[in-house]
Formats: structure tokens, C-alpha cells, sequence
């Protein structure tokens, strides 16, 4: 319970309202590497590094966005950017985070790794298949 109520405290002071401007501004951010596993095991949970670059000092990571259809797993970084005047430029910077993965079903999965848009803003994927045999 207090670990809910400290994050509830912590919800409220990063995403309070400040004079009618917006503090934060959630945004999704490309995958640039992951190291993809070839195969899994069913009802196991294995984790899939994946690197994002974190863009300016102003950026903080806000979980992944994930989006299951069927054995089609779509994903992207998600990110908060704090409106402050003093942040730094950082494309230097490479994040890591694991997407937790528990396959429930036998078959191939189809994992969508989004890279951005191209110049027409239509998104890129890196995409990969992975087996689960057993």
C-alpha cells in the first residue's frame, strides 16, 4: 500500500498542471537495436534487450508501448519529454531496457520493432520471427 500511495505522490508531482501550459509531453521514440532470440519456450518468461537513444537530457523513459494481435507483437519506446528550457541535446546516449516476453501459445511470433517514419511518414519496423516449439 504505501508503495502505490508513493507512486500516486510521484504521479502527481511529475504530471501536475503548472499556469495552462503542458509540463510533459508523451512521445514515442525508435528502437534502433535488439537482440532478438531466434526461439522460445512456452509459458517462460525470457527478456529481449532493446536500445533506444535517448535524445536529450529532458527524456525519460515511460515504459514500452506494446501491442499484441494474434502471435503479431507491434513494440516502440515510450517516453516522457519535460518541458524545461535547459535541456541538453543527447543522441550519444543509449538506453537499454528488456521487453519481458511470456509466449502462452505454440507457433511463430511475429515481433514488429518500430524504427520510425520514412520521408511519406509511413512507419518502419524491424521485424523478426521467433518459434515457440516447446
Amino acid at each position: 500500500m504505501k508503495k502505490i500511495c508513493a507512486l500516486l505522490a510521484l504521479g502527481l508531482v511529475l504530471f501536475s498542471c503548472s499556469k495552462g501550459e503542458d509540463r510533459y509531453i508523451s512521445e514515442l521514440k525508435p528502437v534502433f537495436e535488439v537482440d532478438m532470440p531466434t526461439a522460445f519456450a512456452k509459458d517462460s518468461v525470457t527478456n529481449i534487450p532493446i536500445r533506444y537513444k535517448k535524445q536529450s537530457t529532458c527524456h525519460l523513459y515511460n515504459g514500452l508501448y506494446y501491442n499484441r494481435e494474434g502471435l503479431t507483437r507491434t513494440v516502440a519506446i515510450n517516453t516522457i519529454k519535460i518541458n524545461e528550457d535547459n535541456c541538453q541535446t543527447d543522441l550519444n546516449t543509449n538506453v537499454q531496457v528488456n521487453l519481458a516476453f511470456r509466449p502462452e501459445a505454440l507457433g511463430t511470433y511475429r515481433f514488429k520493432f518500430w524504427i520510425g517514419e520514412d520521408a511519406l511518414g509511413v512507419d518502419q519496423f524491424i521485424e523478426y520471427d521467433a518459434v515457440v516449439n516447446h
